[in-house]
């Protein structure tokens, strides 16, 4: 399926949706109509496409206790209105850490967190900062539909990679790249946990099979996770997230990589292009002692053959002091934990691949992204406000919601199928053949503007 499209007034789908509506008449209504809203939605539009918490879920009160513990009273500091911190300031992000350690059981380094103004932010530096225009970025099908224009406007080309059950097709993708004529990949997107649409997890050992690739084709894996903290009160335990599955492989010895400290380099570039130089010295005349040449840049793979190392210009970090680059950016919000209008999220990498994070521009210009909300956000973690929040309210209603969702799709469509997901926000629904054959006969009645009744919203890669 292409797309998802929404019917109104008629068709099996809204015939669900009408009954999903009924089962949840004690909810608020999904109107949202208000100058504060992004989407529009009168009360005849029963609303599937956005993967935004609902009315119950946004903290108002929460939101109000944390700034009033946090302008107010002994905490109060005007220099919170002041130019920050690129990376944002150093208690928030150890009171993060600790937050984000305590939920997933794994630990995390303050110094390898940077603030943004969440995932798509996040993901637009990942782009600009490790891959140049024309480079290539492997992509889920399907994926976050929204993904894609900000993959296209840093000037990537995005590949389309299988997947199934359990998220991306790992043996389809070793196979892909085996390809003598495989476009050699400097990304791959992925949503690794609950996955946005699919609803999907990818288990560890193809987690650690990824990686493996990763670190073996010189690729840099982009982890969305931005779920990862929305597995539903009954599931069990979610794999580890991506980048702590690299450090345990780093550890045991099960990957390989050049032996390069690149911090210097990545160090001396970020400096360059903060102060506007360029850093043609790095790569000219092939003299420089941070370059090397293709017989010196060989990587072996986990059978004990070599490769060569990836092409001069991608990014290359150590891990955990290792030698071995790291290969893994993780990408996180408040958004759907929280409250979307916060605007804030993070990203964990190693700390050389930060340090040239922070010679950002936007970042130079305007220093620390929102600390006015990181200062909300640091309140309600230090009152544990937020982990109620999510103990006691997002997690058990996302999970009423999905199962009252699933039921009714299977009363209503039983000749549809879908994976019942174990968190996050979306289930995935497969249509029989003649179903698709209508919806694609109605996406092309949209495209032509035939039809008013139906919202079209392409996930297309």
């Amino acid at each position: 399926m292409f797309g998802r499209a929404v019917s109104r007034n008629q068709g099996p789908l809204a015939a669900a949706g009408r009954a999903y509506s009924r089962s949840r008449s004690q909810m608020l209504p999904s109107t949202q109509l208000s100058e504060y809203a992004q989407r529009q939605l009168g009360p005849d539009v029963i609303d599937f496409a956005a993967g935004q918490p609902g009315l119950p879920l946004l903290p108002l009160h929460l939101i109000a206790a944390g700034a009033t513990d946090r302008f107010t009273g002994p905490k109060a500091d005007p220099f919170i209105l002041q130019y920050g911190p690129e990376q944002g300031y150093t208690s928030f992000r150890q009171c993060l850490a600790d937050f984000l350690t305590h939920s997933t059981q794994h630990p995390v380094d303050p110094e390898e967190l940077i603030i943004t103004a969440g995932v798509s932010h996040g993901l637009d530096m990942a782009c600009r900062h490790l891959a140049r225009p024309g480079d290539v970025v492997l992509v889920e099908a399907p994926t976050y539909f929204l993904a894609g224009s900000i993959l296209r406007q840093a000037g990537l080309k995005l590949v389309p990679v299988l997947t199934g059950e359990d998220g991306i097709d790992v043996d389809a993708l070793d196979a892909f790249l085996q390809q003598p004529d495989a476009p050699r990949p400097k990304l791959l997107y992925t949503i690794p946990i609950h996955n946005n649409p699919a609803g999907t997890t990818i288990p560890l050992h193809k987690r650690q099979q990824l990686i493996r690739l990763a670190h073996r084709y010189g690729f840099t894996v982009i982890a969305d996770e931005v779920y990862q903290l929305l597995s539903f009160p009954d599931a069990p335990s979610p794999p580890p997230p991506m980048k702590e599955v690299e450090r345990q492989l780093i550890q045991r010895s099960r990957l390989s990589g050049p032996i390069l400290n690149n911090a210097r380099r990545i160090s001396e570039t970020a400096a360059a292009e903060q102060d506007g130089a360029t850093s043609g010295s790095n790569s000219s005349n092939g003299g420089s002692s941070e370059r090397h040449d293709d017989s010196n840049n060989m990587i072996l793979n986990d059978g004990g053959s070599s490769q060569q190392q990836p092409p001069e210009g991608r990014i290359s970090c150590s891990a955990s002091g290792s030698g071995i680059r790291s290969s893994v950016v993780s990408l996180g919000s408040f958004s759907k934990i929280m409250a979307p209008g916060l605007r804030l999220g993070w990203m964990e990498a190693s700390p050389p691949l930060l340090q040239a994070l922070r010679a950002d521009g936007v970042l130079g210009s305007g220093g620390s992204i929102a600390p006015l909300a990181s200062g909300i956000a640091h309140s309600c973690l230090q009152m544990g406000l937020l982990q109620q929040q999510l103990q006691e309210v997002v997690r058990p209603r996302l999970q009423q919601n999905c199962t009252a969702l699933c039921k009714t799709l299977q009363r209503e469509l039983p000749q549809c199928r879908f994976h019942q997901p174990q968190g996050g926000y979306f289930v995935w629904l497969e249509l029989p053949k003649q179903v698709e054959c209508l919806a694609a006969h109605l996406c092309d009645q949209v495209y032509h503007g035939q039809s008013s009744d139906i919202c079209l919203h392409p996930i297309t890669v």
